[in-house]
């Protein structure tokens, strides 16, 4: 099965769901990571964050076993100034390049407007009557919520999550230290919250957002 995942930035994918990604690409799915940002020039001054970025997140894909990866390239936190139709149209390119049967995208509850705007456009680019999209769901980012994610669906890692910090680790310039969301500390204590919920010694959660039954 062809599996699309969509990140606004370049670490969202192992911060949301690196242990669900190990686990699926186990099982032989076939996983594509698109990623919409550059995800460094509202941070860094120096472009060549850039490569270097992007070098972290080929890296980090490699540990999780995911098959291709895509950079859409548009300026980092500036998703709300660029023109929605252009995103959407390359999100539909992506979906159309590897007709995936599930998508994972960002979440909408956090204040973050690309992660907002990166939702909302998976939703536009996976209309049912143009897309093979049997099912939709976002993935869950630790930080700043505006409403509370509400997940329904949970997936044990208690044996990949080891890979998820390891490929986390790739990330080396953006890695901090507890209490911030991007800390390795934060991460295991919300896997355990999230098995605390669904029974798992660890978990991640997700909403599901479409499901299309035949």
């Amino acid at each position: 099965m062809d599996i699309v995942i969509l990140a606004a930035h370049p670490d969202d994918e192992v911060l949301g769901m690196g242990g669900t990604i190990k686990k699926l690409s186990q099982k032989n799915h076939k996983i594509h990571l698109c990623v919409v940002t550059e995800g460094a020039t509202a941070q860094y001054s120096d472009k060549k964050m850039i490569k270097v970025r992007k070098n972290a997140c080929k890296k980090a894909a490699k540990i999780l076993g995911i098959k291709t990866v895509d950079f859409l390239n548009f300026p980092d936190m500036k998703l709300s100034d660029a023109s929605h139709l252009e995103i959407n149209k390359k999100i539909e390119k992506i979906i159309s390049k590897y007709e995936p049967t599930v998508v994972y995208t960002t979440p909408k509850n956090d204040l973050n407007k690309d992660h907002q705007i990166v939702f909302e456009s998976t939703l536009i680019a996976s209309r049912p009557l143009s897309s093979s999209i049997k099912q939709i769901l976002s993935y869950e980012i630790p930080g700043i919520t505006k409403i509370p994610f509400n997940p329904i669906v949970y997936e044990n890692i208690e044996k990949e999550f080891l890979y998820k910090i390891k490929s986390l680790k790739e990330y080396k310039t953006e890695i901090e230290e507890f209490p911030h969301p991007r800390s390795t500390t934060v991460l295991e204590s919300l896997a355990n919250i999230r098995g605390m919920e669904s029974g798992f010694k660890k978990a991640e959660s997700f909403e599901l957002i479409k499901s299309l039954i035949e």
